[in-house]
């Protein structure tokens, strides 16, 4: 679908609007509305971009955007390294129990075991339609860091920043490479466990900017 653009937010002055060419190259405060086709929660919904930060996942060409939707359900999005558009949601323990035997999971976190594990999902729920597959396969386990700075207007070098939070980050990924299980794991056991959907960036139908 061809998605419209409109520049500058009503600015008269449209020489220096700031144009954008990809949903995931938009700015805190801009806005976006998906497709039908969006998984569950987002199908349709219009979201504003509330905040971007970044994801260091192993220096200057591993820098993940990301932007967090301010739509009430806590979503996130960005450009995944094949160049879909990822969207995530983050579930708590409850849904991870509901979706995934614990102690199979749970053998991603041992250090005996070896990186590969294979993950397979109980049950398909109805409130995660479009989120989940059903076998996902690990393909990366190592140490990230997250900023609170947007990639796009602040150089990012974890070696030097001092907000920089490190933790180990786990990926699993689906057979047909359009789903994923990301793992964040921080000092002191806070654990993140988000669902991510790989898709085409035509599942946004139209973006502005602010």
């Amino acid at each position: 679908m061809m998605l419209r653009r409109l520049f500058g937010g009503g600015s008269k002055d449209k020489d220096k609007a700031r144009k954008v060419e990809h949903a995931w190259d938009l700015s805190a405060g801009d806005f976006l509305k998906f497709g039908f086709v969006a998984p569950h929660g987002l199908s349709t919904v219009e979201a504003r971009v509330a905040s971007v930060r970044a994801i260091d996942l192993g220096g200057p060409h591993k820098v993940r955007r990301v932007l967090t939707l301010d739509d009430g359900g806590g979503y996130d999005m960005w450009r995944d390294d094949d160049g879909a558009l990822a969207l995530a949601r983050t579930i708590g323990r409850p849904d991870v129990e509901r979706l995934f035997d614990l102690d199979e999971f749970a053998r991603l976190f041992d250090p005996d075991e070896p990186a590969n594990l294979v993950l397979h999902r109980r049950a398909e729920l109805p409130e995660f339609e479009g989120w989940t597959t059903e076998i996902y396969r690990q393909e990366a386990a190592l140490q990230a860091y997250h900023h609170e700075q947007d990639p796009a207007v602040t150089k990012i070098d974890s070696t030097l920043a001092d907000d920089a939070e490190a933790f180990d980050h786990y990926r699993l990924v689906g057979d047909r490479r359009r789903f994923a299980v990301e793992v964040a794991v921080f000092d002191g056991g806070r654990t993140d466990v988000t669902l991510v959907a790989l898709m085409a960036e035509s599942v946004v139908e139209e973006f502005w900017v602010a």
